[in-house]
């Protein structure tokens, strides 16, 4: 069996409690054979604490949540593309190097692999590929096919480019906030985005004959209840894009199937709000993500291909794993133990500084073999 080691989900608020990432990851464990375990480390920010226990040789890897998808890039010694062009990480993989070192390397899994999981549980009789080799045709006449992003910020980001890559364009967004909707625009000038501010934006952009058909929508705003008007509005205009008849493409000869239903994915585990005539497969996204996770930290390898590739894991484990996730979900103690608003997570960041690096270890190479992994422009943090 692998070594026994420390993997942990590092991120802040309460919303992150109810992950099941934990159940999910530490069946895994278990089956493979090893001790190692899965545990949520809540904190705001990349403290020296935090980095100290993910360079520790007892750390075997991490997950990243919100706040902290791009605030941990400056720590990191190499980010893999899908990071680089998302600028937000959310697995660190500890790569072996030829010097008998360890770098640590970031990777984006909220990629095409959740949207195209989601699809294949629509699709249970259809061959639904495994990452972004198939996208959708341009349909003019029918109108656009795309996509629709709910909330900003790193999340955002990749759930945008994971759209796009699936051939959805433009991309729409909904947000309160009109500089993070800039601020995602200018981190991403190679994609089309659409702002959504009010229902009437919704009827002027995707109401009546040859206007844009949204197939697939992620929610990627914590689930908590709105209190302002403008976070009120954002679940208005949300509601009215869900609203609109979703008409399945009539186009069978296609290697990706069309959505039987508009599918929608929400980035927190527990929802307070879930729209009506959608197909929510969150559950089986977070269960993608955390496969291919676990194959990278199994191989130390920060790859889409590694993250993609069943064998690493095995059928039976991974079928095994999805059952113990889905009935921890599914449980009503389970579900009502872990509400939103139940019990207090406590920040271990709270009172503490966050860690400071001027210049990052991206740049400078931490001193591994002399050469510095990657430099690229960190951008706009979240």
């Amino acid at each position: 069996p692998p070594p026994s080691k420390k993997y942990h989900l590092f991120g802040f608020p309460i919303a992150i409690a109810h992950s099941a990432a934990p159940t999910l990851h530490n069946h895994c464990f278990k089956s493979l054979g090893t001790e190692s375990t899965y545990t949520i480390w809540s904190t705001s920010k990349v403290t020296e604490e935090m980095l100290a226990v993910i360079q520790d040789d007892n750390c075997g890897g991490a997950a990243v949540t919100m706040p902290l998808k791009t605030a941990i890039i400056p720590f990191l010694d190499e980010l893999a593309p899908e990071s680089q062009v998302t600028n937000a990480c959310n697995t660190i993989v500890k790569v072996p190097t030829p010097e008998g070192r360890v770098k640590l390397v970031g990777q984006n899994t909220d990629s095409p692999n959740a949207l195209l999981a989601a699809l294949r549980e629509q699709h249970q009789s259809s061959t639904v590929p495994s990452d972004a080799s198939a996208s959708y045709p341009l349909k003019p006449a029918l109108g656009p096919f795309t996509g629709l992003v709910i909330g900003g910020g790193a999340t955002t980001r990749s759930s945008a480019q994971a759209l796009t890559l699936l051939g959805l364009s433009p991309i729409f967004l909904i947000n309160r906030d009109e500089k993070e909707v800039q601020d995602v625009k200018d981190a991403m000038k190679h994609l089309e985005f659409i702002h959504l501010r009010s229902p009437a934006d919704v009827e002027t952009h995707l109401v009546g004959e040859g206007k844009a058909r949204i197939l697939m929508a992620v929610g990627c705003i914590p689930s908590f209840a709105p209190q302002t008007l403008a976070e009120r509005m954002v679940y208005t205009t949300a509601s009215a894009v869900f609203t609109i008849p979703y008409r399945i493409p009539t186009d069978t000869s296609l290697i990706l199937p069309y959505p039987t239903q508009r599918l929608f994915l929400e980035m927190p585990v527990y929802l307070l709000y879930f729209p009506a005539n959608t197909h929510n497969s969150t559950s089986q996204a977070m269960i993608e993500q955390g496969f291919a996770q676990q194959r990278m930290w199994l191989r130390g390898v920060a790859s889409v291909t590694v993250g993609s590739d069943p064998v690493i894991l095995g059928k039976q484990l991974e079928d095994d794993a999805r059952r113990a996730t889905r009935a921890f979900l599914t449980d009503s103690t389970t579900r009502d133990a872990t509400a939103v608003g139940v019990g207090k997570e406590v920040d271990r960041a709270e009172g503490r500084e966050a860690a400071v690096s001027t210049v990052s270890r991206l740049q400078r190479g931490m001193g591994l073999g002399g050469q510095g992994w990657l430099a690229c422009d960190l951008g706009h943090y979240d």
